[in-house]
């Protein structure tokens, strides 16, 4: 359930920018291309920011933050690094595109992350951290 809360307050955080960039587009007059651009470009943007450079730095998204869960390599538990950070964000809008299939025609729809990385609550990662000596 953890997963889900952070899929949500993460996607309604690129949303709300790109709503935002989509008023402000309005408000300037821009060309529907413009304004395709300036939407898309501010909520890519800002999930590309929380997903991926903000994981890298804190170890977790806004999302994951608010409901305690950390992102770790799963070979050592440590913090991933940006290519794998950048793959795992670019493959969770692919992934979402199979999900929605699969939920339509009641396939299977295990989300095992192909990037060696795995999603642990923050309370079992403090206990983790000790074990490998960091």
């Amino acid at each position: 359930m953890r997963r889900f809360g952070a899929i949500l307050l993460d996607g309604l955080l690129a949303l709300t920018a790109a709503y935002i960039a989509l008023i402000s587009a309005g408000h300037a007059d821009l060309p529907a291309l413009q304004t395709f651009y300036t939407v898309a470009g501010a909520g890519f943007g800002i999930s590309f920011l929380n997903h991926v450079l903000l994981t890298r730095i804190g170890g977790a998204s806004l999302g994951k933050f608010a409901v305690r869960t950390r992102v770790i390599r799963e070979t050592d538990a440590s913090r991933p690094r940006l290519p794998r950070l950048f793959r795992r964000w670019l493959g969770g809008y692919l992934f979402l595109v199979v999900w929605i299939i699969a939920a339509c025609f009641d396939m299977e729809d295990d989300p095992e992350d192909f990037c060696g990385v795995r999603l642990v609550r923050y309370k079992d990662l403090r206990a983790l951290v000790p074990a490998y000596g960091r």
